[in-house]
């Protein structure tokens, strides 16, 4: 049996070995940077993150990792890993829905790690503007949730956006009730819109007298029950020590496995990667019988499958709907350009949202 003091002088050594194999990382990485520039004249911010390379670091990660460290906390390590080398290129930041404390928060920072500068935005549609407006590199914004359905707010303001989807990341998503009065006591509860959605059931057993309020974000709710006596704000635990309230209840949310779907967006979308979602949005004219059918048809004549439809009213006249469909592909194959070219026979205002690795497991598929 090994000694105690000789197991850490061999940590030590470990130890050293590392910070140089890191900082020999770095390095190469600032030469990859250097020679994107010499080869991209005028390359911006947003080619320095890329979720392409990205998802290929961590699919061999799962190949080469044979433990005892699992595959997540790995990945966390590669994380902080990419993160600072990014951090060394170029100054990234990235906007999402304040403030800090939001699911939208927990999201990038799982994302993006440490050494980025998060920007937190008061609404869904300020992170777009953001973007569009260069103010920031990427903006994060919610897309879905397995419990609740699709974000209006996002799409709604994805009607009229020129940011590309450049990503996509998910979130399990575990709602608290959060309050300095005891739950007897309680006859406001405030929450973004998704959060109330989510934890509809529990709210209904537990205070079906309690007024529901919509704020723009989870954290805006902790930050107003703080201050109400009687409030309580449905949002994730962190906000219990940001924002001095107390977990009246813990995973208030319909079922252990609610997931929120995230998009981020930038100036532009990566390469292809093989495994790569698109999002395509456009109308139809209602007047036609089938136009809306035959619009869809084309993405199975081009052998593509259809992951998610939605539709939004376009604001431009009554029952006048805009449809978002995200399909198989990426913008840049083949078949997706043909989809598209027979797309625009059926269907007008026909725009590529964007193109991103696919991130979903095999289970979710």
């Amino acid at each position: 049996m090994s000694d105690l003091p000789s197991l850490r002088k061999k940590i030590d050594s470990l130890d050293t070995t590392l910070i140089n194999l890191l900082n020999e990382r770095a390095r190469v990485s600032l030469d990859i940077g250097a020679a994107k520039r010499e080869v991209h004249t005028g390359i911006d911010t947003a080619q320095v993150y890329m979720p392409s390379r990205e998802k290929e670091i961590f699919d061999k990660l799962q190949r080469l990792n044979h433990g005892p460290l699992n595959q997540d906390s790995l990945q966390a390590i590669f994380r902080e890993i990419m993160s600072a080398s990014i951090a060394l290129q170029t100054d990234m930041s990235v906007a999402y829905l304040g403030p800090p404390g939001t699911f939208s928060h927990q999201a990038a920072h799982e994302r993006f790690g440490d050494s980025v500068h998060y920007v937190p935005q008061s609404q869904i549609t300020d992170v777009f503007d953001a973007v569009e407006k260069g103010r920031v590199t990427y903006g994060l914004v919610p897309f879905e949730n397995s419990t609740f359905g699709s974000v209006v707010e996002t799409l709604d303001y994805a009607i009229h956006t020129s940011a590309k989807v450049r990503a996509e990341t998910y979130l399990t998503v575990h709602q608290c009730l959060l309050s300095n009065s005891p739950l007897e006591k309680i006859t406001k509860v405030y929450s973004h819109p998704q959060g109330l959605g989510q934890t509809q059931e529990w709210l209904s057993k537990h205070l079906p007298d309690a007024k529901r309020v919509s704020v723009k974000s989870t954290a805006q709710a902790a930050e107003m029950a703080a201050m109400e006596v009687g409030a309580a704000a449905v949002c994730s635990a962190i906000c219990a020590e940001l924002y001095g309230l107390h977990i009246v209840a813990r995973d208030i949310e319909h079922g252990p496995s609610n997931t929120t779907r995230f998009l981020i967006l930038g100036s532009s979308s990566d390469k292809a990667t093989g495994n790569d979602h698109t999002l395509v949005r456009f109308t139809v004219d209602h007047r036609q019988p089938g136009a809306l059918c035959d619009g869809l048809k084309v993405f199975k004549d081009s052998a593509l499958n259809l992951y998610k439809i939605d539709s939004r009213p376009s604001g431009l006249r009554p029952w006048h709907y805009v449809f978002f469909v995200e399909c198989s592909g990426h913008h840049e194959n083949e078949s997706v350009i043909q989809a598209i070219k027979n797309l625009n026979q059926y269907c007008v205002d026909v725009q590529v949202l964007g193109s991103f690795p696919n991130m979903r497991t095999d289970e979710e598929k």
